[in-house]
Protein backbone atom coordinates (compact mmCIF):
# COMPACT_ATOMS: atom_id res chain seq x y z
CA UNK A 1 0.00 0.00 0.00
CA UNK A 2 1.56 3.70 -0.78
CA UNK A 3 2.47 5.36 2.17
CA UNK A 4 0.19 8.19 3.03
CA UNK A 5 1.27 12.21 3.28
CA UNK A 6 2.90 12.77 6.58
CA UNK A 7 0.90 13.79 9.29
CA UNK A 8 1.07 17.52 8.57
CA UNK A 9 -0.26 17.62 5.16
CA UNK A 10 -2.94 14.20 5.15
CA UNK A 11 -5.64 16.46 6.69
CA UNK A 12 -7.27 17.29 3.21
CA UNK A 13 -6.93 14.03 1.64
CA UNK A 14 -8.65 12.16 4.42
CA UNK A 15 -11.24 14.87 6.31
CA UNK A 16 -14.56 14.08 7.17
CA UNK A 17 -16.40 14.28 4.08
CA UNK A 18 -13.54 13.44 1.52
CA UNK A 19 -13.57 10.61 -0.77
CA UNK A 20 -10.09 10.11 -0.62
CA UNK A 21 -9.43 8.59 2.68
CA UNK A 22 -6.51 7.78 4.55
CA UNK A 23 -5.54 3.98 4.69
CA UNK A 24 -3.62 3.89 8.53
CA UNK A 25 -6.95 6.06 9.89
CA UNK A 26 -9.42 3.89 8.45
CA UNK A 27 -7.39 0.69 9.93
CA UNK A 28 -7.29 2.21 13.17
CA UNK A 29 -11.21 2.20 12.77
CA UNK A 30 -11.91 -1.18 11.96
CA UNK A 31 -9.53 -2.01 14.45
CA UNK A 32 -11.68 -1.23 17.25
CA UNK A 33 -9.26 1.59 18.16
CA UNK A 34 -11.88 4.30 18.61
CA UNK A 35 -14.97 4.58 20.41
CA UNK A 36 -17.28 4.10 17.79
CA UNK A 37 -16.49 0.74 17.05
CA UNK A 38 -15.36 -0.24 20.52
CA UNK A 39 -16.25 -3.51 22.27
CA UNK A 40 -18.30 -3.64 25.24
CA UNK A 41 -16.50 -6.95 26.64
CA UNK A 42 -12.99 -8.70 25.53
CA UNK A 43 -14.68 -11.57 24.41
CA UNK A 44 -16.96 -9.56 22.16
CA UNK A 45 -13.59 -7.87 21.02
CA UNK A 46 -11.92 -10.79 19.82
CA UNK A 47 -15.01 -12.57 18.18
CA UNK A 48 -14.96 -9.45 15.83
CA UNK A 49 -11.47 -9.67 14.89
CA UNK A 50 -11.35 -13.69 14.62
CA UNK A 51 -7.96 -14.08 16.08
CA UNK A 52 -6.05 -11.52 18.11
CA UNK A 53 -1.94 -12.30 18.29
CA UNK A 54 -1.21 -13.89 21.50
CA UNK A 55 2.46 -14.53 20.96
CA UNK A 56 3.46 -12.65 24.30
CA UNK A 57 1.19 -13.53 27.25
CA UNK A 58 1.70 -10.05 28.77
CA UNK A 59 0.62 -8.05 26.05
CA UNK A 60 -2.82 -9.73 25.50
CA UNK A 61 -4.91 -7.74 27.97
CA UNK A 62 -3.21 -4.94 26.56
CA UNK A 63 -4.31 -5.63 23.15
CA UNK A 64 -8.01 -6.45 24.36
CA UNK A 65 -8.58 -3.34 26.69
CA UNK A 66 -7.10 -1.10 23.62
CA UNK A 67 -10.41 -2.47 21.93
CA UNK A 68 -13.08 -2.11 24.47
CA UNK A 69 -14.89 0.43 26.29
CA UNK A 70 -15.19 0.14 30.53
CA UNK A 71 -13.38 -3.04 30.95
CA UNK A 72 -10.56 -4.05 33.47
CA UNK A 73 -7.44 -6.69 33.68
CA UNK A 74 -10.48 -8.70 35.91
CA UNK A 75 -12.24 -9.02 32.87
CA UNK A 76 -10.00 -10.44 30.91
CA UNK A 77 -9.01 -12.55 33.49
CA UNK A 78 -12.89 -13.97 33.90
CA UNK A 79 -12.87 -14.21 30.24
CA UNK A 80 -10.56 -16.82 29.95
CA UNK A 81 -11.63 -18.35 33.34
CA UNK A 82 -15.02 -18.82 32.14
CA UNK A 83 -14.05 -20.58 28.93
CA UNK A 84 -15.09 -17.68 26.23
CA UNK A 85 -11.88 -17.19 25.40
CA UNK A 86 -8.39 -19.58 24.65
CA UNK A 87 -4.75 -19.56 23.27
CA UNK A 88 -3.38 -21.83 20.91
CA UNK A 89 -1.91 -22.17 17.11
CA UNK A 90 -5.42 -21.71 15.06
CA UNK A 91 -3.45 -20.67 12.35
CA UNK A 92 0.08 -19.49 11.04
CA UNK A 93 2.06 -21.80 13.08
CA UNK A 94 1.63 -18.50 15.86
CA UNK A 95 -0.17 -18.15 19.21
CA UNK A 96 -3.53 -16.83 18.92
CA UNK A 97 -6.55 -15.76 21.36
CA UNK A 98 -9.61 -16.65 19.70
CA UNK A 99 -13.49 -17.50 21.21
CA UNK A 100 -14.29 -21.21 22.76
CA UNK A 101 -16.50 -20.76 19.25
CA UNK A 102 -14.15 -20.11 16.59
CA UNK A 103 -10.95 -22.12 17.95
CA UNK A 104 -11.85 -25.80 16.29
CA UNK A 105 -13.68 -24.69 13.03
CA UNK A 106 -10.68 -21.78 12.36
CA UNK A 107 -8.06 -24.49 13.28
CA UNK A 108 -9.51 -26.89 11.27
CA UNK A 109 -9.93 -24.70 7.90
CA UNK A 110 -6.29 -23.87 8.25
CA UNK A 111 -4.56 -26.63 9.69
CA UNK A 112 -3.71 -28.26 6.16
CA UNK A 113 -0.96 -25.38 5.60
CA UNK A 114 1.27 -26.39 8.05
CA UNK A 115 0.49 -30.18 8.34
CA UNK A 116 3.80 -31.09 6.37
CA UNK A 117 6.26 -29.07 8.41
CA UNK A 118 4.38 -30.67 11.59
CA UNK A 119 5.25 -34.30 10.39
CA UNK A 120 8.67 -33.38 9.35
CA UNK A 121 9.05 -31.95 12.71
CA UNK A 122 8.35 -34.88 14.19
CA UNK A 123 10.12 -37.43 12.46
CA UNK A 124 13.52 -34.86 12.87
CA UNK A 125 12.87 -34.88 16.26
CA UNK A 126 12.69 -38.68 16.39
CA UNK A 127 8.94 -39.23 17.85
CA UNK A 128 6.70 -41.22 16.10
CA UNK A 129 2.76 -40.87 15.60
CA UNK A 130 2.75 -43.38 18.69
CA UNK A 131 4.32 -40.80 20.66
CA UNK A 132 1.96 -38.49 19.54
CA UNK A 133 -0.71 -40.33 20.96
CA UNK A 134 0.78 -41.10 24.25
CA UNK A 135 1.81 -37.22 24.86
CA UNK A 136 -2.09 -36.53 24.03
CA UNK A 137 -3.75 -39.88 26.50
CA UNK A 138 -1.27 -38.87 29.30
CA UNK A 139 -2.07 -34.76 29.00
CA UNK A 140 -5.64 -35.91 29.04
CA UNK A 141 -5.91 -37.96 32.15
CA UNK A 142 -3.68 -35.72 34.20
CA UNK A 143 -6.04 -32.70 33.36
CA UNK A 144 -9.05 -35.38 33.83
CA UNK A 145 -7.14 -35.68 37.71
CA UNK A 146 -5.82 -32.42 38.68
CA UNK A 147 -7.96 -30.00 35.97
CA UNK A 148 -6.29 -27.03 34.60
CA UNK A 149 -2.43 -27.51 34.09
CA UNK A 150 1.32 -24.84 33.92
CA UNK A 151 3.08 -25.85 31.27
CA UNK A 152 5.77 -27.17 33.64
CA UNK A 153 3.50 -29.91 35.45
CA UNK A 154 2.44 -31.30 31.77
CA UNK A 155 6.19 -31.28 30.83
CA UNK A 156 7.21 -33.26 34.16
CA UNK A 157 4.11 -36.12 33.05
CA UNK A 158 5.76 -36.73 29.58
CA UNK A 159 9.01 -36.52 31.04
CA UNK A 160 8.30 -39.50 33.25
CA UNK A 161 6.51 -41.23 30.60
CA UNK A 162 10.10 -41.18 28.63
CA UNK A 163 8.60 -39.24 25.88
CA UNK A 164 11.21 -36.40 25.88
CA UNK A 165 14.44 -38.09 25.65
CA UNK A 166 15.80 -41.85 25.60
CA UNK A 167 16.43 -41.78 29.67
CA UNK A 168 20.26 -43.12 29.18
CA UNK A 169 21.30 -39.30 28.80
CA UNK A 170 22.20 -39.39 25.06
CA UNK A 171 19.80 -37.24 23.79
CA UNK A 172 21.05 -33.52 23.17
CA UNK A 173 19.26 -30.29 25.15
CA UNK A 174 18.63 -29.03 21.90
CA UNK A 175 16.56 -32.10 21.49
CA UNK A 176 14.87 -32.49 24.85
CA UNK A 177 13.76 -28.78 24.38
CA UNK A 178 12.36 -29.46 20.67
CA UNK A 179 10.49 -32.44 21.83
CA UNK A 180 8.83 -30.14 24.66
CA UNK A 181 8.02 -26.99 22.35
CA UNK A 182 6.39 -29.71 19.87
CA UNK A 183 4.52 -32.35 21.64
CA UNK A 184 2.45 -28.75 23.39
CA UNK A 185 2.57 -26.96 19.70
CA UNK A 186 1.14 -30.75 18.06
CA UNK A 187 -1.50 -31.16 20.29
CA UNK A 188 -2.82 -28.02 20.23
CA UNK A 189 -2.59 -27.56 16.14
CA UNK A 190 -4.45 -31.37 16.09
CA UNK A 191 -7.47 -29.77 18.47
CA UNK A 192 -6.21 -32.15 21.65
CA UNK A 193 -5.30 -29.68 23.38
CA UNK A 194 -6.08 -25.62 24.36
CA UNK A 195 -4.63 -22.59 27.07
CA UNK A 196 -7.12 -21.47 29.15
CA UNK A 197 -7.33 -20.13 32.39
CA UNK A 198 -4.63 -17.47 33.57
CA UNK A 199 -2.22 -18.03 36.11
CA UNK A 200 0.57 -16.05 36.88
CA UNK A 201 2.05 -15.10 33.30
CA UNK A 202 1.04 -18.39 32.00
CA UNK A 203 -1.88 -20.20 30.39
CA UNK A 204 -3.22 -22.96 31.59
CA UNK A 205 -3.17 -26.13 29.65
CA UNK A 206 -6.99 -27.74 29.34
CA UNK A 207 -8.77 -30.37 27.43
CA UNK A 208 -10.03 -28.84 24.01
CA UNK A 209 -12.56 -31.53 23.21
CA UNK A 210 -15.23 -29.17 25.44
CA UNK A 211 -14.92 -26.47 22.87
CA UNK A 212 -18.08 -26.22 20.38
CA UNK A 213 -16.93 -28.68 17.30
CA UNK A 214 -15.59 -27.62 14.06
CA UNK A 215 -19.46 -28.48 12.68
CA UNK A 216 -21.01 -25.79 14.44
CA UNK A 217 -18.60 -22.93 12.13
CA UNK A 218 -19.68 -21.60 9.20
CA UNK A 219 -18.81 -24.81 7.02
CA UNK A 220 -21.60 -26.37 9.20
CA UNK A 221 -21.82 -30.13 9.64
CA UNK A 222 -19.26 -31.32 7.04
CA UNK A 223 -16.67 -29.23 9.32
CA UNK A 224 -14.40 -26.83 7.72
CA UNK A 225 -11.58 -28.97 6.75
CA UNK A 226 -9.95 -28.68 3.16
CA UNK A 227 -11.62 -30.58 0.94
CA UNK A 228 -14.68 -30.51 2.49
CA UNK A 229 -18.09 -29.34 2.13
CA UNK A 230 -17.64 -26.30 4.06
CA UNK A 231 -14.47 -25.58 3.06
CA UNK A 232 -15.03 -22.58 0.85
CA UNK A 233 -17.77 -21.09 3.25
CA UNK A 234 -15.16 -21.23 6.09
CA UNK A 235 -12.49 -19.18 4.28
CA UNK A 236 -15.39 -16.60 3.12
CA UNK A 237 -15.91 -16.44 6.88
CA UNK A 238 -11.71 -15.61 7.41
CA UNK A 239 -12.21 -13.40 4.93
CA UNK A 240 -15.44 -11.58 6.31
CA UNK A 241 -14.07 -11.03 9.80
CA UNK A 242 -10.56 -10.23 8.66
CA UNK A 243 -11.73 -7.82 6.30
CA UNK A 244 -14.21 -5.67 8.61
CA UNK A 245 -11.80 -5.90 11.71
CA UNK A 246 -9.05 -5.03 9.60
CA UNK A 247 -9.74 -3.09 6.37
CA UNK A 248 -8.84 -2.29 4.25
CA UNK A 249 -6.62 -5.13 3.16
CA UNK A 250 -5.58 -6.65 0.20
CA UNK A 251 -5.25 -10.18 -0.50
CA UNK A 252 -1.88 -10.42 -0.05
CA UNK A 253 -2.83 -9.25 3.56
CA UNK A 254 -5.12 -11.74 4.10
CA UNK A 255 -2.99 -14.49 2.65
CA UNK A 256 -0.02 -13.30 4.85
CA UNK A 257 -2.47 -13.52 8.09
CA UNK A 258 -3.48 -16.97 7.37
CA UNK A 259 -0.60 -18.31 4.83
CA UNK A 260 -3.12 -18.95 2.19
CA UNK A 261 -1.83 -18.64 -1.64
CA UNK A 262 -2.69 -14.87 -2.31
CA UNK A 263 -5.18 -16.63 -4.84
CA UNK A 264 -7.40 -18.73 -2.31
CA UNK A 265 -7.01 -15.48 0.10
CA UNK A 266 -8.30 -13.16 -3.11
CA UNK A 267 -11.10 -15.54 -3.71
CA UNK A 268 -12.26 -15.77 -0.03
CA UNK A 269 -12.67 -11.41 0.06
CA UNK A 270 -14.88 -12.07 -3.08
CA UNK A 271 -16.95 -14.54 -1.48
CA UNK A 272 -16.92 -12.33 1.84
CA UNK A 273 -18.00 -9.41 -0.56
CA UNK A 274 -21.02 -11.87 -2.29
CA UNK A 275 -21.94 -13.29 0.94
CA UNK A 276 -22.12 -9.56 3.30
CA UNK A 277 -24.15 -7.98 0.41
CA UNK A 278 -26.84 -10.68 0.25
CA UNK A 279 -27.44 -10.59 3.79
CA UNK A 280 -29.71 -7.88 5.29
CA UNK A 281 -27.88 -7.99 8.83
CA UNK A 282 -29.88 -5.32 10.03
CA UNK A 283 -33.30 -7.11 9.66
CA UNK A 284 -32.06 -9.62 11.39
CA UNK A 285 -29.66 -8.31 14.44
CA UNK A 286 -30.33 -4.88 15.91
CA UNK A 287 -26.63 -4.17 16.81
CA UNK A 288 -25.34 -5.57 13.80
CA UNK A 289 -22.80 -2.98 12.96
CA UNK A 290 -21.74 -2.76 16.39
CA UNK A 291 -20.83 -6.28 16.12
CA UNK A 292 -19.51 -5.97 12.45
CA UNK A 293 -22.02 -7.67 10.79
CA UNK A 294 -22.22 -5.21 7.44
CA UNK A 295 -21.51 -5.92 4.14
CA UNK A 296 -18.20 -5.41 2.61
CA UNK A 297 -17.00 -2.92 -0.08
CA UNK A 298 -14.08 -2.34 -2.67
CA UNK A 299 -11.60 0.26 -3.13
CA UNK A 300 -8.51 1.46 -4.70
CA UNK A 301 -5.51 3.83 -4.45
CA UNK A 302 -6.58 7.30 -5.69
CA UNK A 303 -4.26 8.31 -8.56
CA UNK A 304 -1.96 11.27 -7.18
CA UNK A 305 -3.29 10.88 -4.06
CA UNK A 306 -0.19 9.83 -1.76
CA UNK A 307 -2.03 6.92 -0.64
CA UNK A 308 -5.46 8.19 -0.10
CA UNK A 309 -7.94 5.23 -1.17
CA UNK A 310 -10.84 5.74 -3.36
CA UNK A 311 -14.11 3.70 -2.67
CA UNK A 312 -15.18 2.18 -5.79
CA UNK A 313 -18.80 1.82 -4.81
CA UNK A 314 -20.44 -1.12 -3.12
CA UNK A 315 -19.93 -4.78 -3.04
CA UNK A 316 -22.67 -5.57 -5.58
CA UNK A 317 -20.74 -3.63 -8.11
CA UNK A 318 -18.36 -5.85 -10.55
CA UNK A 319 -16.45 -7.86 -9.23
CA UNK A 320 -12.33 -6.89 -9.83
CA UNK A 321 -10.91 -9.35 -12.92
CA UNK A 322 -8.13 -11.53 -11.93
CA UNK A 323 -5.72 -9.16 -12.72
CA UNK A 324 -7.39 -6.44 -10.51
CA UNK A 325 -7.53 -8.43 -7.79
CA UNK A 326 -3.78 -7.98 -6.09
CA UNK A 327 -4.32 -4.25 -5.96
CA UNK A 328 -8.12 -4.27 -4.94
CA UNK A 329 -8.57 -3.17 -1.28
CA UNK A 330 -11.46 -4.37 1.05
CA UNK A 331 -12.78 -2.68 3.66
CA UNK A 332 -16.54 -2.94 5.77
CA UNK A 333 -18.96 -0.62 4.27
CA UNK A 334 -19.65 1.77 6.36
CA UNK A 335 -15.92 2.29 7.47
CA UNK A 336 -15.84 5.96 5.60
CA UNK A 337 -18.65 7.15 7.59
CA UNK A 338 -17.23 5.73 10.53
CA UNK A 339 -14.03 7.34 10.14
CA UNK A 340 -16.05 11.06 9.73
CA UNK A 341 -17.93 10.57 13.41
CA UNK A 342 -14.18 9.55 14.50
CA UNK A 343 -12.15 11.94 13.08
CA UNK A 344 -10.40 13.52 16.03
CA UNK A 345 -9.75 10.02 18.03
CA UNK A 346 -8.70 8.10 14.55
CA UNK A 347 -5.88 10.68 14.68
CA UNK A 348 -5.12 10.87 18.75
CA UNK A 349 -1.93 9.44 20.05
CA UNK A 350 -2.83 5.57 20.87
CA UNK A 351 -0.09 3.40 22.92
CA UNK A 352 -0.72 -0.03 21.68
CA UNK A 353 0.53 -3.85 22.63
CA UNK A 354 3.25 -5.54 21.41
CA UNK A 355 2.47 -7.29 18.84
CA UNK A 356 -0.52 -5.60 18.34
CA UNK A 357 -2.81 -6.18 15.40
CA UNK A 358 -2.78 -2.52 13.89
CA UNK A 359 0.69 -4.18 12.84
CA UNK A 360 1.09 -7.17 12.60
CA UNK A 361 -2.20 -7.69 11.45
CA UNK A 362 -0.77 -7.20 7.70
CA UNK A 363 1.64 -7.78 5.15
CA UNK A 364 2.03 -4.43 4.15
CA UNK A 365 2.14 -1.76 7.13
CA UNK A 366 3.34 1.28 5.28
CA UNK A 367 0.79 3.52 5.76
CA UNK A 368 1.78 3.35 9.35
CA UNK A 369 5.16 3.16 9.76
CA UNK A 370 8.28 3.13 6.74
CA UNK A 371 11.33 0.70 7.14
CA UNK A 372 13.08 3.06 10.40
CA UNK A 373 10.19 2.35 11.76
CA UNK A 374 9.71 -1.39 11.20
CA UNK A 375 13.42 -1.30 12.72
CA UNK A 376 12.30 0.21 15.35
CA UNK A 377 9.69 -1.84 16.32
CA UNK A 378 11.41 -4.87 16.00
CA UNK A 379 15.37 -4.18 16.23
CA UNK A 380 16.01 -7.63 15.69
CA UNK A 381 13.97 -8.73 13.02
CA UNK A 382 13.84 -12.04 15.36
CA UNK A 383 10.31 -11.99 15.24
CA UNK A 384 9.93 -9.79 19.03
CA UNK A 385 7.75 -6.45 18.59
CA UNK A 386 8.02 -3.62 20.87
CA UNK A 387 4.83 -1.49 22.52
CA UNK A 388 4.37 1.23 20.06
CA UNK A 389 2.96 4.88 20.33
CA UNK A 390 0.50 6.24 16.88
CA UNK A 391 -0.33 9.39 16.72
CA UNK A 392 -2.08 10.70 13.34
CA UNK A 393 -1.95 7.32 12.05
CA UNK A 394 1.82 6.49 11.86
CA UNK A 395 4.47 5.14 14.48
CA UNK A 396 5.96 7.90 16.41
CA UNK A 397 8.12 5.92 19.09
CA UNK A 398 8.19 2.59 21.23
CA UNK A 399 8.42 1.97 24.56
CA UNK A 400 10.14 -1.27 25.51
CA UNK A 401 9.35 -2.68 28.92
CA UNK A 402 12.20 -0.97 31.76
CA UNK A 403 13.51 1.18 28.85
CA UNK A 404 10.96 4.13 28.86
CA UNK A 405 10.33 5.90 25.01
CA UNK A 406 12.27 5.40 22.04
CA UNK A 407 11.42 8.64 19.83
CA UNK A 408 10.57 7.42 15.68
CA UNK A 409 13.62 9.87 14.21
CA UNK A 410 11.07 10.42 11.63
CA UNK A 411 8.57 11.93 14.40
CA UNK A 412 7.58 15.48 14.03
CA UNK A 413 8.23 16.09 18.39
CA UNK A 414 6.58 19.05 19.76
CA UNK A 415 5.13 19.89 22.77
CA UNK A 416 1.50 18.63 21.81
CA UNK A 417 2.53 15.32 20.94
CA UNK A 418 5.09 14.53 24.08
CA UNK A 419 2.33 15.82 26.00
CA UNK A 420 -0.63 13.31 24.67
CA UNK A 421 2.39 10.52 24.65
CA UNK A 422 2.69 10.70 28.42
CA UNK A 423 -1.46 10.81 28.35
CA UNK A 424 -1.99 7.59 26.35
CA UNK A 425 1.05 6.09 28.19
CA UNK A 426 -0.12 6.58 31.61
CA UNK A 427 -3.85 5.68 30.80
CA UNK A 428 -2.89 2.85 29.78
CA UNK A 429 -0.57 1.95 32.39
CA UNK A 430 -3.97 3.09 35.08
CA UNK A 431 -5.85 0.35 33.18
CA UNK A 432 -3.49 -2.33 33.17
CA UNK A 433 -2.87 -1.86 37.14
CA UNK A 434 -6.35 -2.35 37.90
CA UNK A 435 -6.94 1.70 38.61
CA UNK A 436 -8.82 2.77 36.08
Amino acid sequence: MPQPAPAASAAPASSPGSTRLDPSLLRIVAQGLVPATSASDVAEAVRRQLAVQGQQVSAVPHALLSRTTGTRIPDVERAFADGQLVRSWPMRGTVHVTTAEDHHWLREALVHRYENGMSKGTSWLGLTEADIDRAGETALALIAAEGPLPRARLISAWEEAGLLGSGDGQDSSEVVSGRRRHLIARLHWQGVLVQGPRAANEHLVVDASALPGSETGPGGSGGSARGSDGHRAALAEIARRYATSHGPVTAADLARWTTLPVGQAAQALEDAVEMTNAVDYAADEPDAAARGLVPLTRARVGEGTRGALTVTGAGGSASPSARERGSTLYLRADLPDLLAVSWRQARATLFLASFDELHVGYKDRSCLTDEAGERLICPGANGMFRPLLVDRGRVVAVRPVGQGLIWDPAARRSARLEADVERAVRRMEKRLAGRA
